[in-house]
């Protein structure tokens, strides 16, 4: 049973100053100069994946905004009154608002009656919107407004995960920040120093198969580490976070996708049957899969390069012989294949026969051919064809006139066989027609 008052990783290490983010230097730099030069914006917009800080942000720059002891630097300093609030979510100054829960205008309207209300405490009154895409059409009206006029000592933060759904004249009217996803190596530093502060000892790999499974959240990362120590407590092995959260090793994968380009049906049978009787959730080990697409399919197209390829050093040599075992035209046809099984296995009504046939029709990949080599085939039958048609029609108009005295019977005799293996059928040529048509091809 958990401690009372336990309080778990993620909420413990939030970031209570700009120098505690991870990944977000650029947003830092940007934010710290409008502090020291007195530039700060009405309004900000934080936009990023889940667990990248646009909350923690938020509440960081409030801090800094109305800190009581801030002097002339841009830190907030994290013990005045103000600064304490705020982490707390208790400050009167500070108004927060979770769009998700509360987006009517109604809800939006009481929040604002408060704008023209001078500040109890700090310099600024500061209005947190998360999830702002979430609000209605007229709660956006009725924020419009008072954003883009708000009272001298008013600021809006707002924060979401989907910009796209916010109307332009709402980000028109913001400095937008868009928070990037963590790097894999940045999230692994950051859980290692973590958990040498918790006196947690993980095993080799495991903060690296957390990291991946984060993808680039770092609150996601925290999330499964405390998990991972409730059940296995404070030394957690690679196999403890293989049962915990369902995890297949990259170097299994790479073994299956190996046999795969081998031709070997088998072995893609027999990991479907391991996955389904161990209980694991499909639809994860199949995300594993893409990710490990990706990356093979960023090592074939790199030719060499290691730039933008987020993995350990040491596992480099077994990306670049699988991926030359696939191609890259295989690799483009193995992450497609994949992504649309994954889509497709939640809403099946038999999902193992799909993963079955999904990896059996990978295991055939070495008997396809590009598209253009299909079509050159084809146009090589067709112009055979249209010349053996040609060399006939010639052949009988120089025919003598006394072959064409002779008898029907002695004429068949005479006229020269018909290659079948040359010619087209119309059935044929119709499709031959509705190929060229399809891709542009006169």
């Amino acid at each position: 049973m958990a401690e009372p008052g336990y309080v778990v990783l993620a909420r413990k290490y939030r970031p209570m100053k700009f120098a505690d983010l991870v990944g977000q230097s650029h947003v830092v730099k940007a934010l710290s100069n409008a502090m020291t030069t007195n530039r700060v914006a009405q309004a900000f917009l934080f936009t990023g994946s889940r667990g990248t800080g646009k909350t923690s942000s938020a509440r960081i720059l409030a801090s800094a905004l109305n800190c009581m002891d801030r002097g002339d630097g841009f830190e907030p300093c994290g013990r005045c009154a103000s600064c304490v609030a705020i982490a707390r979510s208790e400050d009167l100054d500070v108004v927060e608002m979770d769009a998700a829960s509360n987006s009517r205008v109604d809800d939006v309207r009481e929040r604002l009656e408060s704008v023209e209300t001078r500040p109890a405490r700090g310099r600024y009154r500061i209005f947190i919107i998360d999830e702002v895409h979430m609000l209605s059409t007229s709660a956006f009206n009725a924020l419009l407004k008072t954003i883009e006029e708000p009272p001298p000592h008013v600021k809006f933060i707002l924060a979401t995960t989907n910009p796209e759904k916010i109307p332009e004249t709402i980000l028109s009217r913001c400095q937008r920040y868009d928070f990037r996803r963590v790097t894999l190596g940045e999230i692994v530093d950051w859980l290692e120093a973590i958990c040498a502060k918790e006196n947690i000892r993980p095993g080799d790999g495991v903060l690296q198969a957390v990291a991946e499974m984060a993808e680039g959240g770092l609150r996601d990362a925290l999330s499964r580490v405390d998990q991972l120590v409730a059940f296995s407590g404070e030394k957690p092995s690679l196999e403890d976070a293989e049962r915990v959260f369902g995890l297949v090793r990259r170097a299994k994968l790479l073994d299956l996708l190996e046999a795969l380009a081998g031709g070997d049906a088998r072995s893609g049978i027999l990991f479907a049957e391991e996955v389904f009787d161990s209980g694991k959730d499909v639809a994860e080990v199949l995300g594993s899969m893409v990710s490990l697409a990706r990356i093979l399919l960023l090592v074939a197209a790199g030719g060499g390069d290691e730039r933008g390829l987020d993995v350990p050093v040491n596992e480099l040599p077994r990306l670049k012989q699988v991926a030359d075992r696939f191609g890259i035209h295989g690799l483009v046809y193995l992450a497609e294949m994949i992504s649309d099984c994954r889509k497709r296995v939640r809403r099946a009504a038999f999902p193992r026969v799909l993963v079955e046939t999904t990896l059996v029709k990978l295991s055939m990949v070495g008997n396809l051919e590009p598209l253009d080599r299909l079509l050159a085939r084809l146009y090589e039958a067709s112009d055979s064809a249209v010349s053996i048609q040609r060399n006939e029609s010639q052949s009988a108009k120089e025919l003598p006139d006394r072959q064409e005295s002779k008898p029907a019977k002695d004429a068949q005799v005479a006229a020269p066989k018909n290659d079948k293996s040359g010619t087209l059928s119309e059935r044929d040529k119709a499709a031959l027609d509705a190929l060229k048509r399809q891709f542009g091809a006169s």
